[in-house]
């Protein structure tokens, strides 16, 4: 099916302005509060940590999206901190496995809610249909988007 011009040149439109609009949501997002010390790279897989339970490294790099020297290299901050432990992996003695200590669930917790109160904040005039809508349609998004970035992954 071919598009018009006219249409493809408003499609573009669009895209442009959803794209500016999640730019701004994910600078927001990512921001930290004053005395909040956790980057954005590190309450990502803090996060992964929290909703998966210990994993290998390499695996917390893949469910990140990441490349496992990144990784390594938060791990390292993050254990410092003491905001993660390691152990062995009980399936490979040689492996380690890294997962949230209670300090690092408390701090994951308490960025969370932060990041929460945020959005709650920026919301609150919004109507409740409008709302839903919104969340309805950006689950949608970002299951397209993570369903396109892994047959990327594959087929790289």
């Amino acid at each position: 099916m071919q598009v018009s011009s006219g249409a493809q040149s408003s499609r573009t439109a669009l895209v442009n302005s959803l794209m500016h609009a999640l730019l701004s949501v994910g600078r927001l997002m990512r921001q930290r509060t004053q005395g909040e010390t956790v980057d954005s790279g590190s309450f990502w897989l803090l996060k992964n940590l929290a909703a998966s339970g210990p994993q290998r490294v390499t695996d917390l790099a893949v469910c990140s999206g990441l490349d496992a020297s990144t990784v390594s290299r938060h791990v390292a901050q993050l254990h410092s901190a003491g905001l993660i432990e390691r152990a062995p992996d009980p399936a490979d003695g040689r492996a380690q496995r890294v997962k949230l200590s209670a300090a690092g669930l408390e701090r994951f917790n308490a960025v969370l809610s932060t990041r929460r109160s945020l959005l709650e904040k920026c919301l609150e005039s919004w109507d409740p249909g409008d709302l839903k809508e919104l969340d309805r349609l950006l689950t949608r998004f970002a299951v397209d988007v993570e369903a396109f970035t892994m047959e990327s992954m594959e087929r790289a």
